[in-house]
């Protein structure tokens, strides 16, 4: 027995031994297959090492010779790699900048494809993104033969005579994410043709030879023999705008008719923007932007091509809460630093120039230096400020717009020089380069504005400022540099020195962001400041360029703060005017703004806001609702059960962001149980209209009716004035107009209104597949409201809160939409009849028939008492003897 026991335990021991070398084995014994993505060649081998040999052993015989880990890519010839992501697009990707000698990030829900280089056996892959040549570990991204991929890839084309950067986000998808016009279509290119870069420079019409020209460091195949420099995007921020302050003002206020400022922030379609088209944090502070330009030395333009980009034209919630344009901050203060919030929407430009731009990226000290043009992974302000690849582009491109919008003056207005590759470069103080200043090291990328060309040398302006406050002076931030350490030069022929005007303003007793003694620097005479002074309002510049002001007298709440507000929900200022009285005579109402509010927590349910105004200031309570809090609760759980009359009883309390398919789930639930008669009465006889949400966001009503009741949905052609107003907002942004209706919604006689959200869809008529559709609203307050809008292959679908005009319009589109259609939960198919009709043809039947008994009823009871009265009559004449008794006849 102890011998069996001891064979026993030798037995279990030796299988413990045994085990690691069994597993090791195990694992070593992945397959790995050879195949060629083009012919449908394949080969199996259980060795990492003899598949990467028999790879370069044979990857000349094939179209795509590709290497696969069981269902891993790990090694191909011709593809792109897909950077690993998240819904919440927080995951960021650690790479090795091969080029700049540094590690670096990427967010793939910025553009989500690179150029596929290589991959190594210790499973590093190598790529190209936006200029930059990285390197990251297999498990970072996928891996994607060019001929397996069923979707189209970012890449360029020509639309309407302008060059598109197509940006892709996602491969499951045939839709670009951003379509972005960065420039004029350039003369080798052709409208129809799909052209791929991954460096911006050089264009293929080829992929694979792409590949093959950036793998041997060459461009022998691109379809421009010189490399493409985007102006806008190479242009430093040490530039000056040809534009006044008047012109950039009627762009905003008269083209995309800004007329205030934001009072609420909601954004129902999930753009990350307000829906309210003609409202802007961008309102009121044009000036702001070109007083930095002439006191920090940012261009105007590139300070508010960015605050368009990353604030979304002034709508971002960001820049609502916390009074900044921008996705970076650089406060101040130490109350603006605590509160994570600029006082005023001005601050947060001024801070942009001053210090992101003045003391920061143009400070060649620093190491890490790039300049302060927009740029790319290699150089700019891209490298260090944004995860997002081409956050460069999408900044410049918005100055391109803008440019276009107004008058094209800014545009190509320098001549740049491009700096490449360099380990170092000198800068010198004369233009025989004997005095050198300071040098550079380890240049990827440079550029600088060219002022003057002599024999051997440029004479550029600098990034850098001697000021101890920032302040910045072109005319003396110039140095030389040798010709031979340029690469390219952007428009040669506008090497051209740049003459400014100076002056000396007399703020009174008023200061600039603390400043009161000012020089500026401007490229017209018109002066961009709107000074502060302590219980004053500022009126304007007289003719000896010093400030005048009105006094106020005081400040006074006109309206209330909102009583139903969340907790966790931003404030709202829409009942909210302030009363001005100025001494001397003279008041006036002034919407409140996120300027005037400060001491706001929206995670507290009591605040003591305070509420200032030209240096005064006042205090006011502000409770949030509990009670809101609680039905928002209770409305999310009844959305999560899908329980519809819950949601019904809720849906008016609080607001929520429903979906599309919220609203259709639950809406066709409740018209399944409550069986309601519904008639579309359709004015303009188009027929093509259905709709989702009535049973959910339409109040029950019963009456006394005989036959039973009729809600109505009324369909008009749209009010003329509305469609006036929403297309003189809408047209700034480039959008055609199609057509609009007025919907309104009846229950038998009474008019109702929406309590909720629903869906319309529309048929358009001639609706195209490369256009993208959008539905605008006009508010009972004059606000031009964006809907969130889908489309289909044969309609639009846009979600409604209320009543009202509602105008259909389009914009081109690279992509092409083809989507599913779908009809909505009522449409003329499946509409019941009109009960309303029958019960008032029925009462008037009832009523006439009434009518004309009593008619009847009276006739007879007249006419019997007439012939009565009658026979009583003759009876007394003959009883006279007038008249004799008549006998009858025989």
């Amino acid at each position: 027995m102890k011998k069996l026991q001891r064979f026993f335990l030798w037995l279990i021991a030796l299988s413990i031994l045994i085990m690691p070398f069994k597993v090791m084995g195990e694992e070593e014994s992945e397959t790995y297959t050879l195949y060629d993505a083009g012919s449908g060649y394949e080969e199996k081998t259980q060795s990492k090492e003899e598949a990467f040999a028999l790879f370069e052993e044979n990857a000349a015989n094939y179209d795509n010779l590709v290497i696969k880990r069981e269902d891993t890519i790990i090694k191909m010839e011709y593809g792109i790699i897909a950077f690993q992501s998240d819904s919440a697009c927080s995951l960021l990707i650690e790479y090795d900048s091969l080029k700049k000698d540094e590690k670096d990030y990427i967010n793939g829900c910025y553009g989500i494809d690179a150029l596929y280089l290589d991959s190594d056996e210790e499973g590093k892959v190598r790529f190209l993104l936006n200029g930059d040549l990285g390197e990251t570990d297999l498990q970072n991204v996928t891996l994607h033969p060019i001929n397996e991929i069923k979707t189209r890839i970012s890449s360029y084309s020509v639309k309407e005579g302008k060059l598109i950067h197509n940006i892709k986000t996602q491969l499951e998808y045939d839709f670009y994410s951003y379509s972005i016009p960065l420039d004029e279509k350039q003369d080798y290119m052709d409208e129809g043709v799909t052209y791929y870069s991954y460096d911006g420079h050089f264009f293929y019409d080829d992929f694979f030879a792409m590949s093959d020209d950036v793998r041997q460091g060459n461009h022998e195949n691109a379809i421009n023999e010189e490399a493409y420099y985007n102006y806008f995007k190479y242009l430093p921020h040490r530039s000056y705008s040809e534009y006044g302050v008047q012109e950039v003002k009627d762009y905003f206020y008269k083209t995309l008719s800004f007329d205030g400022r934001l009072q609420h922030y909601e954004d129902l379609d999930g753009d990350n923007a307000a829906d309210e088209i003609n409202r802007s944090q961008l309102y009121g502070v044009i000036e702001e932007f070109f007083a930095t330009q002439s006191l920090y030395g940012a261009n105007a333009m590139m300070l508010l091509s960015s605050a368009i980009y990353e604030s979304s034209y002034g709508k971002s919630l960001n820049s609502f809460a916390t009074n900044n344009l921008y996705l970076a901050s650089a406060f101040e203060t130490d109350e603006e630093r605590d509160n994570n919030r600029y006082d005023s929407i001005s601050d947060s430009i001024y801070a942009r120039g001053k210090y992101l731009i003045s003391r920061h990226y143009a400070n060649h000290l620093r190491n890490d230096y790039r300049g302060t043009f927009y740029g790319d992974r290699l150089g700019g302000i891209n490298v260090t400020y944004s995860i997002d690849p081409y956050y460069g582009e999408k900044s410049a491109a918005r100055y391109f717009e803008l440019d276009q919008k107004l008058s094209g003056k800014d545009k190509d207005k320098y001549a740049l020089a491009i700096l490449k590759d360099q380990d170092w470069v000198n800068f010198y103080g004369d233009e025989n380069l004997e005095r050198r200043l300071f040098s550079l090291y380890d240049i990827s990328e440079l550029s600088f504005i060219v002022l003057a060309e002599y024999e051997d040398a440029y004479k550029i302006r600098i990034d850098r400022t001697s000021s101890d406050e920032y302040f910045y002076d072109p005319e003396d931030s110039v140095a030389y540099i040798a010709k031979d350490r340029v690469y390219h030069l952007v428009n040669p022929e506008k090497i051209k020195e740049e003459s400014f005007i100076r002056k000396s303003v007399d703020l009174d007793g008023g200061s600039v962001h603390g400043l009161d003694d000012l020089d500026l620097i401007l490229k017209e005479e018109a002066i961009p400041l709107l000074p502060e002074k302590e219980g004053f309002v500022f009126s304007g510049f007289d003719e000896n360029d010093q400030a005048t002001y009105r006094k106020i007298a005081s400040i006074d709440l006109n309206g209330g703060f909102r009583k139903d507000l969340l907790p966790g929900s931003e404030i709202d200022l829409r009942d909210c005017k302030l009363k001005v009285v100025y001494e001397g005579g003279g008041q006036e109402l002034i919407d409140l703004n996120s300027d005037m509010i400060s001491g706001y927590d929206k995670n507290s349910l009591e605040n003591t806001v305070v509420i200032s105004y030209g240096g005064l200031s006042m205090e006011e309570d502000l409770k949030y609702s509990e009670k809101a809090s609680e039905k928002q609760e209770q409305l999310k759980q009844a959305l999560s059960e899908n329980d519809a009359s819950a949601v019904k009883k809720l849906i008016d309390e609080v607001s929520y962001p429903f979906t599309f398919s919220d609203i259709r789930t639950l809406d066709y639930e409740l018209m399944n149980k409550n069986a309601r008669n519904y008639v579309i009465f359709d004015k303009t006889e188009r027929y093509n209209l259905s709709i989702s949400g009535l049973d959910l966001s339409l109040d029950d009503k019963r009456s006394l009716s005989l036959y039973g009741d009729t809600y109505y949905v009324i369909v008009e052609d749209i009010n003329p004035e509305a469609k006036e107003r929403i297309y003189d907002v809408a047209k700034g942004y480039g959008f055609s107009m199609l057509e609009g209706i007025d919907i309104s919604f009846r229950f038998n006689y009474q008019s109702i209104g929406l309590k909720g959200p629903a869906i319309v869809q529309l048929d358009i008529g001639d609706k195209r597949n490369d256009l993208v559709y959008s539905v605008y609203h006009l508010s009972e307050e004059g606000d031009v409201i964006k809907c969130r809008t889908t489309q289909s292959d044969n309609y639009i679908q846009f979600m409604i809160n209320a009543s009202g005009s509602y105008l259909v319009m389009s914009l081109p589109s690279v992509n092409e939409f083809d989507i599913k259609d779908k009809i909505e939960d009522l449409s003329y198919e499946n509409m019941g009849y009109d009960k309303h009709k029958t019960n008032f043809e029925l009462m008037g039947t009832i009523v006439i028939s009434l009518i004309g008994i009593i008619g009847i009823t009276v006739y007879y009871i007249v006419y019997n008492k007439r012939k009565r009265l009658w026979k009583d009559f003759r009876r007394s004449l003959r009883q006279a003897a007038i008249v004799q008794e008549e006998k009858p006849k025989s």
